[in-house]
């Protein structure tokens, strides 16, 4: 059985995104997990919390996941199984270790500015979810390259597309997008292009003064379902050296990042 692991904080996003991600799993047959961690450190580092406190926030945070459990099982009419997680400590060491004791096939996070950027760092294929965003068969993935990319070669592994594209009856196009200081990246391009053809017949070479802007120009002019993206070590939102936070944050289609 397929997992999808939510991160969920119960605010509107996220819950949106629990809902994208119920019906996601639906659609290809997966098992939903709904995971909420209580970092106490990061909300009170200096002060001492008195364990009735602890008990009643644990208390609520069963609650609110035996909640949402339930909603989105009677939004699926029942068909997809809905398990509940709620651990305490640090967000990154406890989501990794769920993410390795599940394995699963995507992580679900709803875009918050206020997100911690370890969530970014786990090495799964992370999915966001734009406010509002509602499932839909995703028919068309515009895979985002920069020159590192179109040098050395894409980090998704070929099986994981694949994956992709048999479970969702996918389309994939690559996008490069050239800032006016990335002229390298243009020597290189019809070597590169000649190398995918046979595996992504649909590919997109743009020239913008930001890679941001010519993302956003690309997807205002175009229809994609999801965007993908590959981070770099460096930073958990370096896909590029002129690309900010806010293509993933902000991007009106889920993004999914896959780190190097």
């Amino acid at each position: 059985m397929r997992n999808i692991i939510v991160t969920v904080d119960f605010t509107e996003n996220s819950i949106n995104a629990a809902r994208y991600a119920a019906d996601m799993a639906a659609f290809i047959g997966a098992e939903l997990h709904l995971v909420h961690v209580l970092d106490y450190k990061a909300i009170h580092p200096d002060v001492p919390i008195p364990d009735y406190v602890l008990d009643e926030v644990r208390d609520k945070g069963f609650t609110d996941l035996d909640k949402l459990a339930a909603e989105l099982k009677a939004r699926s009419r029942q068909k997809v199984c809905v398990a509940t997680d709620l651990e305490s400590g640090p967000v990154e060491r406890q989501v990794r270790e769920f993410c390795q004791w599940k394995q699963p096939f995507l992580v679900v996070r709803g875009a918050s500015r206020g997100e911690r950027p370890e969530i970014t760092r786990l090495p799964y294929p992370l999915l966001t979810i734009p406010p509002n965003a509602v499932f839909r068969q995703v028919r068309n993935i515009v895979i985002a390259c920069d020159a590192e990319e179109i040098n050395n070669g894409m980090p998704v592994p070929l099986e994981f597309l694949a994956r992709l594209r048999d479970l969702f009856h996918t389309h994939f196009e690559v996008l490069h997008v050239a800032s006016r200081h990335e002229e390298t990246a243009t020597i290189s391009f019809r070597e590169w292009r000649a190398t995918l053809t046979e595996k992504f017949p649909e590919i997109h070479f743009v020239n913008a003064g930001s890679v941001d802007e010519g993302i956003s120009e690309y997807l205002d002019h175009h229809t994609v379902d999801w965007l993908m993206v590959f981070p770099k070590k460096d930073g958990p939102f370096r896909i590029h050296k002129s690309i900010s936070e806010k293509v993933v944050l902000h991007c009106p289609v889920p993004v999914m990042s896959i780190k190097e």
